[in-house]
C-alpha cells in the first residue's frame, strides 16, 4: 500500500516560477470528470474513483464502458460536458499522459495535443471547476538524474517541446491547474488492441527473450498507485507542478526482467553493449527519472517501490479488476452500475 501518513503534518509543495499552494483544510470533493478513458491513465483514475466518488468520462470519438461511470456524449464540446457533468475537479489525460516508455506515445505527440489540453483548461476556468493534467517525464533527458520540478536538463525533441507547450497552454488558461509529471503503467481499458504492459508479457512469452533498453531510465509508477496520490492531492486542493513517480529508477531492460519474473515468465536477456560519447535527445531516450520531494512534502506520501507497484499490477490481473477496467466501446447511452 501507499504510505500515508498524518493529515495534521505540515508541507509546502512547489517553489520557484510554478509555486504550489496547499489550503490548510480538506476541500470538498464529490465528482470528477476524467477526459481521455482511452487512455491506461484515465482508464485506470476513471475506474478506481469510481469507488468512492462520481465520476463521469469523455473521449472524443466513442464512449468507453467503464464499471460505474457515466460517460458522456463524444460529441459534446469541453464546456458542454463540464456542464453536464458538473464535476469539482476535471482530470485531463491526453496523449502526454501514456508511459514515456510505449513505443506508440511518440506518434500520437503533436501540435493538437496544446490546442487541446489549453481548451479544457480553459472551459475548466470558465466553470469555476479545478484542472488537474496528466504530464509527462519526457520532457527531460540527462546527464542529470532524478530531475527535480524546475531541472534545466531539458530534452530537445520536437515532442518534448510540444508537451512542454501543452503545460504552458494549462498554465496560462488556468493558473490554478495542478499538473503532475509521471511514468505511469497499467493495464489497458481497450478490447480491441493490446497495451504497452500487455504487449511486453506477449513478447516475452512468445519469444522467451526480453530485448529491452538497458540505456533510458526512468521512475514509473502503477497508474492506480498514482491514483492514490492523484485523489489525496485534489482532496488537498493542491495546485501547481509537481513530479510523481516510482521510488526506484530502473531501464526498460530491468523492469522488464521483473515483469516477467513476477508473471513467472522464463527470459533471456539480450543486452546490446552500448558506450554514450553524448546525451541522448531523441524522445524519452534518456534520462527522465523524477525527484518526487515536493509531492512527499506536500501531501506527507511516500513513493512506492517498484516491487510493490509490480506485485500489485499481478493481483490485478486475476482478481476481477482487469475485468471492470476492459468493457465495450459504443455509441449508446451507458447507465451508471449500482
Amino acid at each position: 500500500m501507499i504510505r500515508l501518513y498524518s493529515d495534521l503534518a505540515q508541507g509546502m509543495g512547489g517553489s520557484g516560477r510554478y509555486k504550489a499552494t496547499r489550503n490548510a483544510w480538506r476541500h470538498s470533493v464529490d465528482k470528477f470528470l476524467i477526459v481521455g478513458v482511452d487512455t491506461v491513465a484515465g482508464a485506470n483514475l476513471a475506474l478506481s474513483l469510481a469507488e468512492k466518488y462520481h465520476v463521469t468520462t469523455w473521449h472524443p470519438e466513442e464512449k468507453f464502458d467503464v464499471v460505474n461511470c457515466d460517460a458522456l456524449d463524444p460529441t459534446d464540446s469541453p464546456c458542454a460536458a463540464i456542464e453536464n457533468a458538473a464535476p469539482d475537479w476535471v482530470i485531463y489525460c491526453g496523449p502526454e499522459s501514456r508511459s514515456s516508455w510505449d513505443p506508440t506515445t511518440k506518434g500520437l505527440i503533436n501540435e493538437t495535443i496544446v490546442e487541446n489540453a489549453g481548451e479544457w483548461a480553459n472551459a475548466s476556468t470558465k466553470a469555476n471547476v479545478r484542472f488537474l493534467m496528466i504530464s509527462s517525464d519526457s520532457l527531460f533527458t540527462g546527464p542529470w538524474m532524478f530531475h527535480d520540478e524546475q531541472s534545466l536538463g531539458h530534452c530537445q525533441s520536437v515532442e518534448a517541446v510540444t508537451i512542454r507547450a501543452a503545460e504552458e497552454a494549462v498554465r496560462l488558461a488556468s493558473p490554478h491547474a495542478l499538473i503532475m509529471r509521471t511514468n505511469a503503467y497499467g493495464w489497458s481499458a481497450d478490447p480491441s488492441r493490446n497495451g504497452w504492459i500487455e504487449n511486453l508479457l506477449a513478447e516475452v512469452e512468445m519469444r522467451r527473450v526480453v530485448e529491452q533498453d538497458s540505456i533510458r531510465h526512468a521512475t514509473p509508477i502503477l497508474i492506480t498507485d498514482l491514483t492514490a496520490i492523484i485523489e489525496r492531492a485534489c482532496l488537498e486542493n493542491l495546485s501547481g507542478t509537481y513530479h510523481v513517480a516510482g521510488a526506484e529508477r530502473v531501464s526498460p531492460l530491468n523492469f522488464t526482467q521483473r515483469l516477467s519474473d513476477l508473471f513467472e515468465l522464463p527470459w533471456l536477456a539480450i543486452k546490446k553493449e552500448t558506450t554514450l560519447t553524448e546525451v541522448p535527445q531523441d524522445f524519452a531516450s534518456g534520462e527522465c527519472s523524477l525527484q518526487t520531494k515536493e509531492i512527499r512534502k506536500a501531501l506527507c506520501v511516500a513513493m512506492p517501490l517498484l516491487s510493490e507497484g509490480l506485485q500489485r499490477l499481478h493481483e490485478q490481473s486475476v482478481n476481477g479488476y482487469r475485468d471492470k477496467l476492459v468493457g465495450n466501446r459504443n455509441y449508446k447511452a451507458i447507465s451508471r452500475v449500482a
